[in-house]
């Protein structure tokens, strides 16, 4: 059988903080990558210019999709949480004994 790994409450709290604060990490840089290009591409004219609207339009796209897989995601681990939550632990060990 594979190893077991419990969590307490505080644990499982940090490993959901951990992992916020590395989506807000990725958002972030996805936000900076849009605003470095925007600044990049102020002065471009004519098929630059368009080619650049396009790519950004582009990203920003992409980046939708990003965020509404990232939302998902985030809405999984509430729900893991809020049901590991649930779990009476007395339950969990008369689980792991039959295992």
């Amino acid at each position: 059988m594979a190893d077991q790994q419990s969590y307490s409450d505080k644990e499982a709290s940090d490993v959901i903080n951990e992992f916020l604060d590395a989506i807000n990490g990725i958002q972030t840089t996805i936000g900076r990558v849009q605003e470095s290009f925007d600044a990049a591409r102020a002065g471009w004219q004519g098929e630059a210019a368009i080619a650049g609207q396009r790519a950004s339009e582009s990203w920003q796209e992409e980046t939708g999709r990003i965020n509404q897989k990232i939302e998902a995601v985030k809405e999984k681990v509430f729900e893991g949480n809020t049901t590991y939550k649930q779990v009476d632990p007395t339950n969990v060990e008369a689980l792991t004994n039959l295992i």
